[in-house]
């Protein structure tokens, strides 16, 4: 627990305040290269992005991208430094940036860890939904073998049965209106390649580019619009 304290409380120095560790040893091997513990870093977008976004301006929704991503890199890198310099190994570059573009995953789900971390659980959307800003947050992994605690997994969704809000938002309609737990198939609940054709349409629509963007269902979400707090 030391350990785990000390690595939350340096992350809350660089103004990072999700944090969470682990037990990956009911993944396969190979898709956590031989380490038994993953160290979740989330970081959230911001209220106005999120707010812009549901008024059909996915300027700012798109701009935090590249400044969140160059975040991570830092992060990890401060994350890794301190724990081999504990003694122990750790690892930044995971098969989670490893995409299957014919099934839309990876080799390691961040989605998954962050479960098993006990951040949050998978929503209707297949975007992870946590109590403290919704699912208006992206993650990174950090692969290490140091004896650190893990927290209590997430095995089942903690959204209404009755919301429908993100199926009735999404331009695709992706989310296929189903709960998942544990046992169930990204598949049998969220249509991943609707939801990229959608983001496709809508980031050119908007923004003339040519990229899988929309995230309408992260802005129009309630647990969303709680933790950031706006309407």
């Amino acid at each position: 627990m030391i350990l785990n304290n000390e690595i939350t409380e340096l992350l809350k120095q660089e103004k990072c305040d999700i944090v969470g560790f682990a037990d990956l040893h009911c993944l396969p091997i190979e898709s956590r290269q031989g380490f038994d513990s993953g160290i979740v870093i989330a970081l959230p977008f911001t209220k106005e992005a999120m707010r812009e976004n549901n008024n059909n301006n996915l300027q700012r929704y798109y701009d935090e991208h590249d400044p969140m991503n160059r975040r991570f890199i830092e992060l990890k890198k401060i994350t890794a430094d301190f724990i081999t310099n504990k003694g122990y190994k750790a690892e930044t570059d995971t098969p989670a940036s490893i995409i299957d573009y014919e099934n839309l995953s990876s080799p390691l789900s961040q989605k998954t860890v962050a479960t098993l971390a006990g951040i949050g659980w998978i929503g209707k959307c297949a975007m992870l939904v946590t109590n403290k800003y919704g699912s208006a947050i992206r993650l990174t992994v950090v692969l290490t073998n140091a004896p650190i605690d893990h927290g209590t997994p997430i095995t089942e969704s903690k959204c209404h049965p009755d919301c429908n809000i993100c199926i009735d938002i999404c331009p695709g309609k992706a989310p296929l209106g189903g709960l998942w737990n544990t046992g169930t198939d990204r598949d049998d609940f969220f249509n991943a390649q609707a939801c990229l054709n959608a983001g496709g349409i809508r980031a050119k629509k908007l923004l003339g580019i040519e990229k899988n963007l929309c995230g309408l269902c992260i802005s129009n979400c309630p647990f969303t619009k709680k933790g950031l707090g706006y309407e």
